[in-house]
């Protein structure tokens, strides 16, 4: 790639280019950023001279050393106006800064809507082993009280019931908290990468910005949609009993 100081002043097209107005990543000459920052709209740009920019530092054509300044939609890359003519004369193009807020609205969008749908999902795994714990315990206590009016029949069954709902609810919960550490890791993945689209906001080059805003779009979208799982349920059915039906006089356990 040519050095900085070899440019031309993009504006008058004839004089050195030696500063490089950061806001509007134009190449000027000393007459034109004066004049430049004479102007209401831009006198609070500000420049970089070339003994402080680092050519690879800037958005350049390795071909043409011009500046960036389209992105053609059809191979996906970024081109300077000579590309666009010479190589994409026929292609779609849209201009670069656009392309780039085009992208970051749809990562920031895919960060929202994943961010979103995982708490959703934390949401509804919570207020399910709420309730399925709720049910054990009214399963518990229903089971205990029609024990305790016929406890000289079914002491043993009564122990059996509970322990088989206890051992019920231990692997339900424990598969329960697995599933909702892997929700939890997924957020914190999204998370990650929303630090990192938050820190990608500082950088001031949008060819720079475009790559890294494509690294974490793919990253996330690795990340595939997950649906809660189904929660467990259970109910217990009592039954009208006989004295002589001991083994028979507590309900059954349903579980889901």
């Amino acid at each position: 790639m040519a050095q900085s100081a070899s440019k031309s002043c993009d504006i008058c097209m004839s004089g050195p280019g030696r500063h490089i107005c950061e806001q509007c990543d134009q190449w000027m000459c000393e007459n034109c950023k004066t004049l430049h920052l004479r102007s209401k709209i831009s006198r609070n740009h500000t420049f970089l001279n070339e003994s402080h920019i680092n050519p690879d530092d800037k958005p350049f054509c390795k071909e043409h050393d011009e500046n960036i300044i389209f992105y053609c939609v059809d191979c996906d890359i970024p081109i300077c106006k000579i590309c666009s003519v010479k190589k994409h004369k026929k292609h779609d193009m849209s201009e670069i800064n656009e392309t780039t807020q085009e992208l970051q609205a749809k990562v920031k969008k895919i960060i929202d809507s994943k961010i979103k749908c995982v708490k959703t999902n934390l949401d509804t795994i919570e207020l399910g082993t709420v309730k399925y714990q709720n049910d054990i315990y009214e399963a518990i206590r229903a089971i205990t009280e029609d024990g305790n009016q016929i406890k000289q029949w079914i002491d043993q069954k009564v122990k059996a019931l509970i322990t088989s709902l206890e051992e019920q609810e231990t692997n339900n919960l424990k598969a329960l908290q697995s599933i909702k550490t892997d929700f939890q890791n997924d957020l914190e993945k999204i998370k990650k990468c929303e630090a990192v689209f938050t820190e990608s906001q500082k950088v001031v080059n949008a060819t720079t910005l475009l790559t890294q805003l494509k690294d974490i779009k793919s990253e996330l979208e690795e990340e595939g949609e997950k649906q809660p799982p189904s929660m467990p349920s259970m109910k217990y059915n009592k039954k009208n009993t006989l004295e002589r039906n001991v083994l028979n006089l507590l309900g059954d356990i349903s579980f889901k």
